[in-house]
């Protein structure tokens, strides 16, 4: 069961935000902790072309869920990063989730069922 602690780390998880090639983008408004392993999780969706995500294996085409670790060693605000493998691709993320490993793992059955958080669904920070 989700504490009041479990907080989604991602300030605005249901807005839609638009990646650059080869170019760190803010998922978050909220500095991270350095040392830290944080889960990342977004609905990705690619058109006119194929993309391959920093921190994630295989490359993207479509729509579909993209869910890794990453560990931070700074406390910059978590980012994503693209490279294009194919194509002049547009990629945007939206349905975002950032929490610790540490919550993660904690409430691991639940997170994995729902799949991603509205500020609705997980207490924002």
């Amino acid at each position: 069961m989700m504490s009041d602690d479990d907080t989604n780390l991602c300030t605005s998880p249901s807005s839609t935000i638009t990646l650059q090639a080869d170019k760190w983008v803010h998922l978050t408004t909220v500095p991270s902790v350095r040392g830290m392993t944080y889960l990342v999780s977004f609905d990705v969706n690619v058109t006119g072309g194929t993309v391959s995500i920093i921190g994630t294996q295989g490359e993207f085409s479509a729509r579909q869920r993209v869910s890794y670790m990453m560990y931070v060693d700074n406390s910059s605000p978590l980012s994503v990063n693209y490279s294009v493998k194919s194509g002049s691709p547009t990629v945007t993320v939206t349905n975002i989730l950032i929490c610790t490993q540490a919550d993660y793992q904690a409430n691991k059955t639940l997170l994995d069922s729902i799949g991603y958080f509205s500020g609705d669904t997980m207490p924002l920070a």
